[in-house]
């Protein structure tokens, strides 16, 4: 996810530079050698060093959870549980008996937080990173909120032939309207707008007839 190249009068001192600009640990790196350099005949054709350093998973993991614990310092009643990665994915968990007011109305402040660390982590790295956030199990709970607000619409949209354009939501949220209208037949889905003001629209399909539960 991030490579550096240097270079030095040996290999070593080629990879110090880049541990030390960094500041990374023994497990969060590994060392690829391009050309491992050599002194040359009477100090003439002399050759540096040149080395590759890729940074691992590990590192990125770390700066995360320093970067959000910070952030959590100022919020009493709420720590930081895990951080996991899975490829490109880091799913950051939290909790705490004020998790409540972190999360927001409809899970505003922890969507806002969540944009924070994905900008925060995506400046480390040299690819698009993703950050997750689940706060109390707040995903599990809005999953089944959207799976009541999805079918109360799907029905309406049904019944009158017409459509049903949902509240603004996050784009994980869209994902679980999008699968669940997938599962009938009659209606289609799409979204509409731009971040963060993005919804989805519920509609009648005229090309489709019964419903499939």
């Amino acid at each position: 996810m991030k490579s550096v190249t240097a270079t030095g009068k040996t290999v070593e001192e080629a990879v110090k530079k880049v541990v030390d600009k960094y500041s990374l640990k023994d497990d969060e790196y590994e060392v690829k050698i391009i050309e491992k350099g050599s002194k040359g005949f009477l100090g003439m054709f002399s050759k540096e060093a040149e080395v590759e350093v890729v940074f691992k998973k590990r590192y990125f993991e770390r700066k995360l959870s320093e970067f959000l614990n910070v952030i959590l310092e100022k919020a009493k009643g709420v720590q930081l549980v895990s951080i996991r990665s899975d490829g490109k994915t880091y799913f950051v968990s939290i909790d705490g008996p004020e998790i409540g007011k972190l999360i927001g109305k409809h899970g505003k402040t922890l969507g806002a937080l969540q944009h924070i660390l994905s900008i925060f982590l995506n400046r480390l790295s040299d690819v698009k990173l993703n950050v997750v956030i689940d706060a109390g199990n707040y995903r599990e709970r809005r999953k089944r909120q959207l799976e009541t607000i999805a079918k109360d619409a799907i029905r309406d949209v049904l019944k009158n032939k017409g459509k049903v354009i949902l509240d603004p939501m996050f784009p994980f949220e869209r994902r679980i309207i999008h699968e669940i209208v997938k599962k009938y037949r009659g209606v289609t889905s799409y979204s509409i707008g731009v971040e963060p003001y993005r919804r989805v629209v519920i509609e009648y399909s005229k090309t489709k007839r019964g419903v499939r539960k």
